[in-house]
This record gives C-alpha cells, sequence and structure tokens, in this order.
C-alpha cells in the first residue's frame, strides 16, 4: 500500500501548501447516482473511474498478483488509500436551493477494476432528507486545488434509478467555479 498512498499524500501535500501546479494530474470521471424510490433523498452514491495512466500506478501498487482485479487485501489497501481524499470531501459538491450542504458521511463502499481502470464507489449520507418535490438539489464534483480534475463522463453527470426516476428532471448547469466542469441540478414533479 506505500507507493501509491504516498502519492496521493504528497500530492495532497503540496496543494494544500499551496504549490500545486495550474493543471490537473489526475482525471476522474465521475457522476451520481440516486435512487428515488421515494422523493425524499438522504442517500447518494457516486462513482469514479480514474484515468488510464493513474489506473496503472494504482494496480501496480494493489494488485499484488496481477491478475487485473483487486480482490480480498489488494481491495481493502486500495479503499484505505483513497479515505486520504476524505480531509477534501472526496471533491464532492453540493448545494440545496443555492445553500451549499456538507454531507454528513461519505464512505469508500467498494474499489475495482473496470476495462483496466481503477473505479471507486462512494456511499454518501446527507444530513437531512432533501425533498426533491420542493427543493432543488445541486450536484458537483470539483477540486478547487485543480490537482484532480473531475469530468462528466459521455453518459452524463448521473443515473437516477427506482419507482420515481421518471417523474424527476436533472437539469445540467454551467459552472462559474473554475475547477468545474458542471452542476447538475434534480427536482421530482411527484
Amino acid at each position: 500500500m506505500g507507493r501509491w498512498s504516498h502519492l496521493i499524500g504528497v500530492g495532497l501535500a503540496l496543494f494544500s501548501a499551496g504549490q500545486a501546479l495550474a493543471h490537473p494530474h489526475i482525471w476522474i470521471d465521475s457522476y451520481y447516482q440516486v435512487n428515488l424510490s421515494t422523493p425524499k433523498v438522504q442517500i447518494l452514491e457516486a462513482y469514479w473511474q480514474f484515468d488510464v495512466f493513474s489506473s496503472v500506478d494504482m494496480l501496480m501498487e494493489f494488485d499484488k498478483n496481477a491478475d487485473g482485479q483487486l480482490t480480498g487485501a489488494e481491495k481493502a489497501d486500495a479503499a484505505t488509500a483513497m479515505t486520504n481524499l476524505a480531509q477534501y470531501q472526496y471533491f464532492i459538491r453540493l448545494q440545496v436551493d443555492g445553500r451549499e450542504i456538507t454531507p454528513a458521511q461519505i464512505d469508500v463502499v467498494d474499489v475495482g477494476v473496470v476495462d483496466q481502470a481503477m473505479t471507486v464507489r462512494l456511499g454518501i449520507t446527507l444530513s437531512e432528507d432533501i425533498d426533491l418535490r420542493r427543493d432543488t438539489l445541486r450536484m458537483g464534483f470539483g477540486d478547487p486545488e485543480n490537482y484532480f480534475a473531475m469530468v462528466v463522463p459521455e453518459a452524463g453527470p448521473i443515473k437516477l434509478n427506482g419507482m420515481l426516476a421518471e417523474t424527476c428532471t436533472p437539469v445540467e448547469a454551467k459552472a462559474d467555479e473554475f475547477y468545474m466542469e458542471g452542476w447538475v441540478d434534480l427536482q421530482c414533479d411527484a
């Protein structure tokens, strides 16, 4: 677990000291998934897929048997390394009706490999239920230090599932923040 954890630690130390360079070093396709079995939401998930170059480095570190997968202790070590990003709230940006909110909890739920790229699934618990019939939940990802580029994948910034998914409308919005690709606003009719 040493090298990648060390690299994440060094990278974080550099930009926490204000010395990060003006361009990203790691690209992550990132999107949210929301289960809409009711119009009130308190739990979200975020999915990341790292760029191939970063993934190769991480797999060299964590995939001890070089089988292209993460299992057992490999998976646990990779998940533990990802928790170094908790101090940055995993680059999650959330607002309710224009008011910034901080999740009550964010957990690394799973790590894996898809098409030779390292993936991370985050479980996000909000501090309160958000009633999407009344409130707009705005979601985005961003690293103000610009070390990590949080990229919206081709499929879009959000995936909806559940009984009420068809009654909810995600609307992509431009981000004024230079370190963000965009926002997605979510409201429901029912």
